[in-house]
């Protein structure tokens, strides 16, 4: 009985190190595919807003950069989590797209006529 729970779980590992190298070798053939490497960079960055409304908008601000792929915006920690392409953006670039909109981050103050010009569910100075 022991032989064939070790066999089964030999015949496991082979199959999710099979799956797992197969994975990689196609994201390189990926990238080597497009002809150019990107420099891929991940960077959480502080963004104050207060409703959905303000993750909509905070998302949408950030995915408008080129080189962003990812921005997910969580309100309850006020963070916005960010995949780009830093040969193409910056985090300081995408930080300054969010504060013309009208949202502070921890890089960026937005101006005071784009804050004001928020509704009021998404206005957070107080």
């Amino acid at each position: 009985m022991k032989r064939i729970v070790y066999l089964i779980a030999a015949v496991a590992l082979a199959v999710s190190v099979s799956a797992c190298s197969g994975s990689a070798s196609n994201r390189t053939a990926d990238s080597n595919a497009s002809g150019a490497e990107s420099e891929a960079s991940h960077a959480m960055l502080a963004v104050n807003g207060g409703c959905g409304m303000c993750k909509k908008k905070i998302e949408t601000a950030a995915k408008s950069v080129e080189g962003v792929s990812v921005a997910e915006w969580s309100l309850e920690d006020k963070e916005l989590h960010l995949h780009f392409d830093a040969s193409q953006t910056s985090l300081n670039a995408i930080s300054e797209v969010i504060a013309k909109i009208g949202y502070d981050t921890e890089l960026n103050t937005a101006p005071d006529e784009a804050y004001n010009a928020l509704p009021e569910c998404c206005q957070y100075r107080k």
